[in-house]
This record gives C-alpha cells, structure tokens and sequence, in this order.
C-alpha cells in the first residue's frame, strides 16, 4: 500500500511551489551566485567517461565533464544512443554519443542542433529526448526560449550526424521540453504541452510523421480538453514493442487537479484515451518529471506524487510499486528501466530545490514489484540534471548521469 508523505515532504515542497509564479528565467539572476559555487562539485560527479559498477546488475556511467541532462536509448543491436546538454542554461548546445554492448566508453560526441546555442538547459525538465526508430535511425526533438520553438532533427541516413533542425512548431508559456517517441515502422511521435495562462487551458499536442520523420502532419491536440497540463513538469512519450503509444504528463485541471496522467494511443495515434494514474491537489506547479519504459510485459510508467515515487504497469497502473526507504529530502526525478526478465529499476534524487539533482538512489525490483536485495545511493546528482536510465542485452542496467 501506498503511504501519505511525511510532513517534512509537505513543507518542502509547499515551499519550492510558492515561488512557481515567477519564472524560471526570472529566478536564474538569483541563483547564479549558488550555481558558481556548485559548479565544482558538479564537475567531480559528473567528469570523465569512466563506469562505476554498483552491483552485479547495475553500473554507472557517467558523461564527459560538464554534461548535464542525458537521454539514452537502446537499439536492436544493444547499442546505446545518448543526448546530454552543455553550455549556458538558456542557450547551450546538445551532444550525442554512443556506446555498443561490448565497450566501456563513449563515442567522440557529435553535436546535435544545427544552430549553436538553441537548447534549453535550466533544470531537469528541459534538455534532449531521443527515440531510436525505423532501421536505428536517431530521433532527437528539444526546445529554445524567446520565440519558442519546439525543435527536431535526425540522424543522417549514412549513421553520422544530423540533419539541419527546423521547428514543428512556436509554443505560448512554455516552460518545458517536448518528449519523442518512434517504432521500428517509421512512425515517429513528438509531444509538447503550451498554451496560455492559466495552466488548466494548457493543453498537450502531438506532431506525428508517418514517413520516419520527413514530413510531419500539422500539431493537435491530444489529451482530455478538462486535464489541463502543468506548464512547469516535464512529459516523457513511448512507442513500445506491441506498437502502443504512451505519454506521461501531469495535468492541472482547475488549476488544482495536478495528479499525473497517462495518454494512450493503440491506433498508431489516431486516437488517444486518456487516464488519470495518480492523483494530486496542489494550487501550485511541482516542476516533475516522469518516465517511461519498455518491456516483456509492455510499458512501465514512473512519476512524482507528493514527494515519493512510484512505478506501475502502463496497461495496470492501479497496481502502484512505492519507493522503499524513508525519503531524506523531497524524492524527485524518477527513472526507470525493465529488463528481458521483467525486472525494474528505479532511479531518483533525493533533494530539496527544483534545481537539485539530489542524491542518487536506486533500487531492483522482480518482475512482480517485490523489492530485491540489490539497491543502493550516492553520489551526488549534477545539480540541474537527473539520471536515464537504460537496460543491456544481457538484462543488466546502465545508469547514465
């Protein structure tokens, strides 16, 4: 059963909300003092392409120095398909890198916009997605302030590089990237929630190309027009092995209603049903993430309520797995992987601040959400980024940060 959050997650995280109407980017002229004196720390963690095993099952890997945000994937042939940011917060740059089965280090990164210096990179809701689609092609969607425009490019067809990004389209009051998702025959689904203010008319959009991502048809609406869509957290969309489309979003009904959602598309996103997971009243934005992924059993689905994670079934999730332990600090960030056992690992940061990374914590679970003996925590997360999380042909994990 899932237990009510502790009163210190309460405090907390009323706190971090009180000052959600000021934006993001308004807040940044007060956190660049903390943020030069973190920058150290967050190098140490984050420097070098070394791994770090933590258990039998599980092993670090980290990015080169200064990378923030990664987003991995897995192809056929066991291949790892990563995007990290790097550079200034509200105009940096996307890089890519990869990894096969057989090595222990990154490819030489590759940078992925076109124009330089046209990637968001504040904090954990922004940065790349990536998808690997038809014949392992690479699909990475992202976004840019001032006119915002939510931006896509793919791989070449020669397997090195990208082409030129262009804009599936501008938003209004965007505060969060958009999340990609594609299936091997050349379906490739790009999501992105805007609108205007007040967040319950906010609304969540799909671009989807039937073509592997040459042509896009024109942007609609997709979720329960009542959801609304909580400007400030993050979605995470799918295409899993059966060929269902899933995206995790938390909605913002009446402006209170913020429990998370999941969307659905069992139609090559024809049409979507649209089902409230988890709920959570809250006059205030979170600013979360979820995740999504993919195994024997279809889709896993992980998200943030009230300062706990939980993971469950995307066909299921009125069967919730909890976090085990007692939560430190606010837990946040949640990331998760299946196996080809059925096996789960979740992933998240233990802090306080929407910018914390937090400590990291894991842990294994069987394939019927029983906790298993493998777990663990440390080091510390970047501030600003969070982990991804990806699972190996031999059925063990890779944690990418």
């Amino acid at each position: 059963m899932r237990g009510l959050a502790q009163m210190n997650e309460r405090r907390w995280l009323l706190r971090d909300s009180e000052m959600m109407p000021e934006s993001r980017g308004r807040l940044l002229s007060r956190l660049t003092l903390n943020r030069l004196a973190l920058v150290g720390v967050a190098l140490v963690f984050a420097g070098g392409c070394d791994s770090n095993v933590l258990s039998d099952s599980v092993t670090l890997l980290r990015l080169p120095a200064g990378a923030r945000l990664p987003h991995a994937a897995v192809d056929d042939d066991g291949t790892v398909h990563a995007v990290y940011f790097e550079g200034a917060e509200r105009a940096g740059n996307l890089f890519y890198v990869s990894r096969a089965f057989d090595e222990s280090t990154w490819s030489i990164p590759q940078r992925v916009n076109s124009k330089p210096d046209t990637v968001v990179g504040i904090g954990p809701i922004d940065g790349g997605q990536i998808a690997v689609g038809k014949d392992g092609r690479i699909h990475v969607v992202w976004f840019k302030l001032d006119r915002t425009d939510f931006l896509y490019t793919r791989s070449m067809e020669t397997g090195r590089g990208f082409e030129p990004q262009f804009a599936l389209a501008a938003g209004e009051g965007v505060e969060a990237g958009p999340s990609v998702a594609a299936d091997g025959s050349g379906n490739v689904y790009v999501f992105w929630h805007t609108g205007a203010q007040p967040d319950a008319e906010r609304a969540v959009y799909m671009a989807v190309s039937h073509d592997d991502g040459r042509i896009f048809e024109p942007a609609r609406q997709v979720n329960d027009a009542s959801a609304g869509s909580c400007d400030c957290c993050g979605l995470r969309a799918l295409a899993s092995v059966d060929g269902d489309v899933h995206v995790s979003y938390r909605g913002a009904g009446g402006n209170v209603r913020r429990g998370q959602r999941l969307l659905t598309s069992r139609d090559a996103g024809l049409t979507f049903s649209d089902e409230l997971i988890d709920p959570w009243e809250i006059n205030a934005c979170p600013i979360s993430t979820t995740d999504l992924a993919s195994g024997p059993g279809g889709a896993t689905v992980a998200w943030e309520t009230e300062g706990q994670v939980f993971f469950g079934r995307a066909d299921s999730v009125k069967s919730i797995t909890t976090a085990v332990g007692t939560a430190e600090a606010r837990r946040k960030n949640p990331a998760v992987a299946v196996n080809n056992r059925g096996e789960t690992l979740l992933a998240w940061g233990d802090g306080y601040g929407w910018q914390s990374g937090g400590v990291f914590h894991w842990q294994l679970y069987s394939e019927s959400g029983e906790p298993m003996t493998e777990s663990g925590s440390g080091p510390e997360i970047p501030e600003g980024s969070l982990p991804s999380l990806v699972s190996e042909q031999d059925g063990t994990f890779l944690v990418i940060f």
